[in-house]
């Protein structure tokens, strides 16, 4: 491809208009012959360092906002960030203009809700792709992802491979990350939706207002065409005064445009009655809670901006049966252990008072932790809630990252009121705490081990070690003989 071709809103010099592009890159360590190198900067690193590096291994320009030492030639741009999405889309043909994209963000709730969305799709005989935390799925095959939102290149190569399969619609997950680093430039989503806003990611944002105006990013014109709202937010009231596209509302207890009543709960999942714009009907949903009850609503109403059939949307709801890593429940003949990827406050205290409700006179133990290098600020308070939700609880290692996995674990357990310190364990083995955990456990007991989910790895020191809470607890079942 022709460099005019992928800058078309950039006065190119003549002399390199149509210098040939074949890859595009923000890591001088992937650069190749014909490469465009992208001088990012932030974390701990300024690209503008490495762009002799990028010369020097076969790059044609550097994008920077400054001149480097770099004797190739320079298109100086105000925001590389923007400028490495814009160009990604145009270099992958603008895959996204060729699919209807449906973007979600929130806090809590995402993923799960990108699973509603794609089943509901699939009962209405949609071809479907997916982009979100656990998985990227194009048309039913599962491909690994690294980033809840992949970076520019790989998004925009995932979605030209999408376009090229004939799937027509892509549901995605769209971190506030994401919104910040200007991942989405380039794209216009045909629904955004808005689950829920609570504390995470303050060691990135540093307030929960900074919090809020990424996440809001989604919602402006640019990027959306219309939106779905979470009604009973805290945070929803201060947006809907802001906003400026077309948007429906969704909720059980504050007015909304597409609401539900008379929810029940089981261990065995949910039902309720929902009212689709005076389309009434009972939506049933394999897996219990609140807060799940809020992710099938959210995507109930996705699909009704989408003009999906209502029984489409009810097929594809009580079509789920799991989802990894979220409310996943392995029996055991002593007790039940519940895999979460609850890691936030508010995540931890939806799961556990979601367990309370079935395990009134059993026991909840649960084994969690937090994560290194992220918000400290949520610690104690993570600590504090699980004191006060669990009957017995053992703090561990999550991704302790670069950190000390102690001094995490320490700072959890300053959040534990003193009457709560004798059923409390620190353990810095997850499995060691686990295995515990569950020999801890008698008849009828919750074992929750929170905090990762269906993540396949440990991140210690920048190393992803392999493991799997669902597959290590297997283990414990097998040798414990239960």
């Amino acid at each position: 491809m022709k460099l005019k071709s992928i800058f078309i809103d950039i006065e190119l010099e003549d002399s390199i208009k149509n210098l040939d592009v074949t890859n595009l890159t923000f890591d001088s360590r992937d650069v190749t012959n014909g490469s465009v190198f992208f001088c990012l900067s932030g974390g701990n690193a300024d690209g503008h360092a490495f762009a002799y590096d990028a010369e020097k291994r076969g790059a044609v320009a550097i994008v920077a906002t400054q001149q480097t030492a770099s004797t190739l030639p320079h298109i100086l741009v105000e925001d590389t960030r923007a400028s490495l999405s814009l160009a990604s889309s145009m270099f992958f043909g603008e895959p996204s203009k060729k699919l209807t994209m449906i973007g979600i963000t929130g806090t809590n709730g995402k993923t799960t809700t990108t699973y509603i969305v794609e089943s509901i799709l699939k009962a209405a005989g949609i071809k479907t792709g997916v982009i979100g935390t656990t998985a990227i799925i194009i048309d039913g095959v599962r491909l690994e992802t690294k980033l809840t939102t992949p970076d520019p290149t790989d998004f925009h190569a995932i979605l030209a491979r999408m376009v090229e399969v004939g799937v027509t619609h892509v549901v995605m997950e769209v971190s506030a990350h994401a919104l910040a680093l200007k991942k989405m430039e380039g794209v216009q989503f045909e629904v955004s939706a808005f689950t829920n806003l609570s504390r995470d990611h303050l060691d990135f944002f540093g307030t929960m207002e900074n919090y809020y105006n990424a996440k809001t990013q989604l919602f402006s014109p640019k990027l959306s065409k219309f939106c779905v709202l979470n009604a009973d937010d805290e945070w929803v009231a201060k947006f809907i005064s802001e906003c400026s596209i077309s948007h429906y509302t969704f909720g059980f207890n504050n007015p909304a445009d597409i609401f539900a009543i008379d929810l029940k709960q089981s261990a065995g999942g949910l039902s309720y009655i929902l009212n689709l714009s005076d389309d009434i009907t009972e939506i049933k949903f394999n897996m219990p809670g609140k807060f799940n009850a809020y992710n099938t609503l959210c995507a109930a109403t996705i699909a009704k901006r989408l003009s999906i059939p209502l029984k489409a949307i009810v097929e594809g709801i009580r079509n789920i049966k799991k989802v990894d890593g979220r409310f996943q429940i392995i029996n055991t003949s002593k007790c039940s252990v519940i895999v979460d990827f609850a890691h936030t406050d508010d995540g931890l205290i939806n799961i556990l008072s979601t367990i309370r409700e079935f395990t009134p006179n059993n026991r909840i133990i649960t084994v969690f932790g937090c994560g290194g290098d992220r918000d400290k600020t949520k610690r104690p308070v993570m600590g504090d809630i699980v004191s006060k939700h669990s009957d017995f609880f053992f703090i561990t290692s999550d991704n302790p990252r670069t950190e000390n996995p102690d001094n995490i674990i320490a700072d959890v357990a300053r959040g534990v009121p003193k009457n709560r310190c004798d059923y409390m364990r620190l353990i810095t083995d997850r499995k060691e705490a686990i295995r515990k955990a569950v020999e801890f456990a008698e008849d009828g007991d919750v074992v929750l081990v929170a905090g990762k989910g269906a993540e396949p790895y440990i991140d210690i020191a920048g190393v992803k070690i392999p493991y799997s809470d669902e597959e290590f607890i297997l283990e414990v079942i097998e040798e414990q003989k239960l």
